[in-house]
């Protein structure tokens, strides 16, 4: 599908450094990450399908932003803001504030944004609607005593995304190994600890396009599974997704479409879906699976704005629903001018 664009539409692909905010991270890696890269690839695809489309760095300063929107006379913004002021908990004020300035914006809001920022508050929100979970404590400190939780467990950073944070020291046997990532985390990150039964079945994702909307429903693209080749991995890393010279990174790789039978995919599907509504998706998100033990699929994070850089999850599973890249980054485009002013 092409999605026509409106005659001298002016687009504003809205970015943040990421390279600034990960300093702590090897520089070959930040450049993989950096959205400027990815901002340009959007502008291109965009710019070849009729727009007028060029990428704009999220100053420190908001107001210089305001001033630099004005000025670039964009009808609408393709928001690719993950850290603004160099923070990820500051990912839903980017939009608000395009909201404040009544301009159109792709993807979720405040709302969807701030509550899966919190990986505590989504599981509170999935357990409140029925959907299954990993059971979960929230750790502000290094605990004294056992929490409950049955080994092994998995510990994550409570408000972080990419897999920041997540190693395969994350995987913990027991109470030493949970006290030490805490304090892992509470001095590396300053953050408080989300810690969860580890489920060790098969891994997927699911990709949902739409706004939940009459006119633009939810759609699901086809679910991809996480295959780990080799039983040494057993969580999906900040090493596994963006260091290529870890030997994790070719041995946790995707298939899309998830190979598994009919009634596993329909199940995935249908509680994406679900998902999707609880925390009012627009425009697109992904669904992180993991099954236990005894087949039960699991919830482990909803992830409003997904990366959708060309050779991202999102990506390949719009590809195998027979969506180009710039099809799909023209389609979310179209699904935030259809909500207009928000």
């Amino acid at each position: 599908m092409t999605v026509a664009a409106p005659t001298a539409s002016r687009v504003a692909v809205l970015y943040t450094s990421v390279f600034e905010a990960i300093r702590d991270v090897k520089e070959e890696n930040r450049e993989d990450m950096d959205l400027a890269v990815n901002a340009r690839v959007v502008a291109e695809a965009l710019c070849s399908g009729g727009y007028e489309a060029a990428p704009l760095l999220f100053p420190k300063d908001a107001g210089e932003l305001v001033a630099a929107l004005r000025s670039c006379g964009a009808d609408v913004v393709f928001n690719l803001s993950e850290c603004p002021q160099l923070t990820p908990e500051k990912e839903p004020h980017a939009c608000a504030l395009l909201e404040l300035l009544r301009i159109p914006y792709t993807g979720n809001g405040p709302l969807a944004l701030g509550i899966c920022n919190s990986k505590a508050l989504t599981k509170q929100l999935l357990i409140a609607n029925g959907i299954p979970t990993p059971r979960f404590r929230l750790l502000t400190s290094e605990p004294e005593e056992e929490t409950g939780l049955l080994y092994p467990l998995v510990v994550k950073p409570a408000n972080e995304d990419g897999s920041a944070g997540i190693t395969e020291e994350s995987f913990v046997q027991d109470l030493g190994g949970l006290r030490r990532q805490v304090k892992w985390l509470k001095d590396g990150f300053r953050q408080d600890a989300l810690v969860e039964e580890y489920a060790g079945g098969r891994e997927f994702n699911v990709g949902v396009l739409g706004n939940g909307t009459s006119v633009d429903p939810h759609r699901s693209l086809p679910p991809a599974e996480l295959v780990y080749r080799n039983p040494r991995w057993r969580l999906c890393t900040y090493e596994s997704k963006w260091d290529s010279t870890h030997p994790s990174y070719a041995e946790i790789s995707p298939v899309c479409p998830a190979e598994a039978p009919p009634d596993l995919l329909s199940r995935l599907t249908e509680i994406t879906l679900r998902c999707a509504r609880i925390f009012r998706i627009a425009g697109y998100a992904r669904v992180d699976f993991r099954e236990n033990d005894a087949g039960e699929l699991l919830v482990l994070e909803v992830n409003p704005n997904p990366d959708i850089s060309p050779d991202a999850g999102l990506t390949r599973a719009a590809r195998a629903a027979g969506l180009s890249y710039p099809d799909l980054v023209l389609e979310i485009l179209r699904l935030g001018r259809a909500l207009g002013p928000r």
